[in-house]
C-alpha cells in the first residue's frame, strides 16, 4: 500500500475506464474494499480508483 505507480505503455490494456482518466498521471496503490485475486491491486488515479493488473504498472519516478 502507498506505492506510487504509472501505467506501463508496453503492457497497458485499455478499457472503458480510460475515458475518465484511468492510467493518466501518477496513481497510488490503496487498500482494496475486498480481497483481490493476485496479481491485481487497487489504484487511486488522479481521476478516480480502478483495479489494475500489476503487469500494467511501473514504479513512478521520484518527485
Amino acid at each position: 500500500m502507498g506505492d506510487r505507480v504509472v501505467r506501463n505503455p508496453a503492457t497497458w490494456v485499455p478499457n472503458d475506464f480510460d475515458s475518465w482518466g484511468r492510467g493518466e498521471g501518477v496513481g497510488v496503490v490503496v487498500e482494496p474494499p475486498f480481497a483481490l485475486d493476485a496479481p491485481d491491486v487497487d489504484v487511486r488515479w488522479p481521476g478516480g480508483r480502478c483495479f489494475e493488473a500489476v503487469s500494467g504498472l511501473l514504479p513512478a519516478p521520484p518527485d
